[in-house]
């Protein structure tokens, strides 16, 4: 089968959740088909992507990025139809126009539009579309579509328009107040409602998304396949009686910035007062310097672009997810089950995930209890090993990447087979 799959970024290297699952999903279909690659890459990235698709990917195609920062010149440019809502409530003006949403906008551009159409008489039987920020380009193709929803984004950009000081927040690198969240998701939300039906099948990675999805588009198109882990390549660490937590996060993705900065500045207090000899470590890349500077307090520790997790992580006893935003589901939980890390997490953190509260985790949402939780996981080591073998036991049989995408290859030969 021939498929050309395209996507808004890099899925190489596989250093967050969407690369992690891209990545995966690319090996599997590129073993077994005939697989072409086209995505947006920033400036400097060329150089890192050498070999990585080689006897992988039959052909890799890409369009640098214009020079950021980007977000506030895409919200210049639509401030004037923004201006359209109003401060009553809930009494906000539908858009008539039929432009993008604002953050879609710099993936609309000429070069990958030339490059798609050139593209598409290569006679493809199936396109798959990363994220709804390449959806647009759905109708430059006969052939069956698919569409890969790692996330709700309307659901995420509702969440920030709900934050009670999201006027002092740095999202997408501006600082807006509510009215514009809200009319930014409303937009979004209607996006998505025309758009979904467009494809002839739609994947998103929990049941949570999948009923979403289905209430806004009930037409019996939207399938589940999992977030997992490759159970074979990650191997379970041994116990450690390490007094050190470990926070990982992709550091651009705002509901990551939020959950460290909680996590330091709401909950590592009450750690302290019960037990002043337990450190923090906050691990990821593209650091900004409000998580930078969290290192001047000598109990927490930055470690920037980690090669390798699993070397930060054997250092460590738990995993803290302490976020309060977000969508999908936290591949750094399932990472974590598998390396045999027991995890300490807030119902958001965990959502979508068929784990149970003490059982396989540790969840608590007031910082108090999320506290107490962690300092009981670090000290209790029979607990810690319960939580280990639970973990392990339950990514092994749920969440293993290959049988979630042996799923997902049916699904799509069906379809091609039947031809809608």
């Amino acid at each position: 089968m021939k498929i050309i799959m395209i996507s808004p970024f890099a899925p190489y290297p596989p250093n967050s959740g969407g690369r992690i699952r891209q990545w995966e999903l690319i090996k599997y279909l590129g073993s077994r088909h005939d697989l072409t690659l086209v995505f947006f890459i920033n400036k400097g990235e060329k150089k890192i992507l050498d070999g990585a698709f080689k006897n992988i990917c039959s052909r890799v195609s890409t369009i640098t990025h214009q020079p950021l920062p980007w977000p506030m010149r895409i919200y210049n440019k639509v401030r004037s139809k923004i201006s359209m809502i109003t401060n009553a409530g809930d009494n906000i003006l539908k858009p008539t126009h039929r432009s993008l949403p604002w953050p879609m906008r710099i993936y609309d551009v000429e070069p990958m539009r030339r490059l798609l159409k050139n593209l598409s008489s290569n006679n493809f039987d199936l396109l798959i579309t990363e994220f709804i920020y390449m959806a647009h380009y759905r109708d430059f193709f006969d052939a069956p579509a698919v569409l890969h929803e790692h996330n709700i984004e309307s659901s995420v950009f509702k969440q920030y328009s709900e934050l009670p000081d999201v006027h002092n927040k740095d999202i997408f690198g501006i600082r807006k107040n509510p009215v514009f969240w809200k009319a930014s998701w409303m937009h979004m939300r209607d996006y998505e409602n025309n758009t979904w039906p467009k494809f002839d099948l739609r994947i998103t990675v929990s049941k949570l998304d999948q009923k979403e999805m289905d209430s806004r588009c009930p037409d019996g198109k939207t399938i589940v396949a999992e977030n997992g882990v490759n159970t074979v390549s990650i191997k379970m660490l041994p116990p450690s009686k390490s007094k050190k937590i470990l926070f990982v996060g992709t550091m651009n993705y705002f509901p990551n910035i939020d959950g460290a900065l909680y996590m330091a500045e709401s909950i590592m207090p009450y750690i302290w007062r019960t037990d002043p000899s337990i450190r923090l470590c906050i691990a990821g890349n593209n650091m900004p310097k409000q998580i930078l500077d969290l290192s001047s307090d000598p109990r927490i520790d930055i470690i920037r672009d980690p090669s390798d997790i699993s070397t930060v992580a054997k250092n460590c006893s738990v995993s803290v997810v302490p976020l309060r935003i977000g969508g999908g589901t936290r591949i750094k939980i399932l990472e974590a089950f598998a390396l045999g890390l027991p995890v300490v997490s807030t119902s958001k953190g965990c959502e979508g995930l068929d784990a149970e509260d003490n059982l396989h985790l540790m969840i608590r949402d007031n910082p108090e209890e999320f506290a107490a939780a962690v300092t009981t996981v670090v000290n209790d080591h029979n607990l810690s090993e319960l939580l280990r073998k639970n973990g392990r036991n339950l990514v092994e049989s749920k969440y293993d990447w290959q049988n979630i995408f042996k799923s997902v290859e049916d699904r799509i030969l069906d379809l091609t087979n039947s031809g809608t």
